[in-house]
């Protein structure tokens, strides 16, 4: 991976966290951050997801659509987005 792409997915996966704000723990944030220290985008990406979904965490429209994005660049569009139509859409 090059370093703009590693940068970009670095800088958007954080932005992410910070958006998700009080929808996910503290420990969890942390536990995200040491995926994308060690570069494990995907699974960071995933992990978000699942943990969304197991509270079926209502989420705002564009917050879906940066997770579709983030996975549809990082290869795992279905394993993300499938766990994510559980979360139902944030009035």
């Amino acid at each position: 991976m090059d370093f703009l792409t590693h940068a970009d997915l670095t800088g958007r996966l954080r932005g992410l966290v910070i958006l998700l704000g009080g929808k996910i723990s503290p420990d969890q944030s942390r536990d995200v951050d040491k995926l994308i220290d060690a570069c494990e985008f995907g699974v960071a990406l995933e992990m978000l997801a699942d943990w969304l979904a197991e509270h079926e965490t209502p989420l705002p429209e564009d917050l879906c659509r940066d997770f579709d994005r983030l996975a549809t660049q990082m290869g795992n569009h279905d394993r993300v987005m499938d766990p994510l139509r559980l979360c139902p859409p944030e009035k």
